[in-house]
């Protein structure tokens, strides 16, 4: 077995993959209707989709958000993510508000993993790391390649560069433009699993092509995967109901 990141009732790279469902509304009323909506479906985590937050700019109204999201989940852990538009996101923002948000986030306590871009910049991944952990926040790095699938060899340096730089968890995203693209990831996932087992990894390949990935973590080693209950994150998410049945029997 791998490392594994424990966080609450959570032990993240033991076991069939954790089933993260997004939050992705826009505003307090719509993304306490999500979290309302929750109940009665299986799931492990939660990530808060931030960048789709109309008032993001309002560190008071960020931290009554993830205080809603205490008070209604108790110790489902919580996953903050601010996800730009240059990696599929809804929102496009300069290096310093990118820091700025995310370390307010973190210094509310209330969050338990932040993603973090990886590759905006050496200076803000490390600020951003070192910055969680002092708050004992865990942090998954994370890199999205909406274009393409790159090769094996390209995806092992990210998530190895990932692991470096003392993230807990890494995870990479990639489209595939044909079935081998899918093999590819897949291939990469289990090297990682094998060659470099510093932390859990999280990877996908998008799309309705890469939805086998979503559902055989336990066979190649990815620790996580997204499912819906409501509004998809990213292209190729089901719903949470058959993602767990489909888990299930691989366990």
């Amino acid at each position: 077995m791998g490392a594994v990141v424990e966080i609450k009732n959570v032990r993240i790279g033991e076991g069939v993959p954790k089933i993260c469902v997004p939050i992705t509304a826009g505003t307090k009323a719509e993304i306490l209707s999500s979290v309302l909506e929750l109940k009665g479906h299986p799931f492990d985590l939660i990530e808060w989709r931030a960048d789709f937050f109309e008032n993001l700019g309002d560190p008071k109204q960020v931290r009554e958000i993830l205080e809603m999201f205490r008070e209604n989940l108790g110790d489902v852990p919580v996953i903050f993510t601010l996800r730009t538009k240059a990696e599929g996101g809804h929102i496009r923002m300069d290096a310093e508000e990118y820091l700025q948000v995310n370390a307010q986030a973190i210094d509310t306590g209330l969050v338990d993993l932040v993603d973090v871009e990886i590759f905006r910049g050496d200076d803000i991944a490390f600020m951003l790391v070192e910055a969680a952990h002092e708050k004992n926040v865990k942090v998954i790095a994370s890199n999205h390649d909406f274009e393409k699938t790159p090769k094996k060899e390209e995806l092992l340096s990210r998530l190895c560069k990932m692991q470096e730089m003392e993230a807990d968890v890494a995870k990479i995203a990639v489209m595939p433009k044909s079935e081998r693209d899918v093999l590819v990831l897949l291939d990469a996932t289990l090297a990682m699993k094998e060659l470099h087992r510093n932390t859990p990894v999280v990877t996908m390949a998008m799309g309705k092509l890469g939805l086998v990935s979503r559902l055989t973590g336990q066979i190649f080693g990815s620790a996580i995967t997204f499912g819906t209950v409501g509004a998809a994150s990213a292209p190729g998410q089901i719903p949470a109901e058959g993602l767990r049945e489909i888990l299930d029997v691989f366990a």
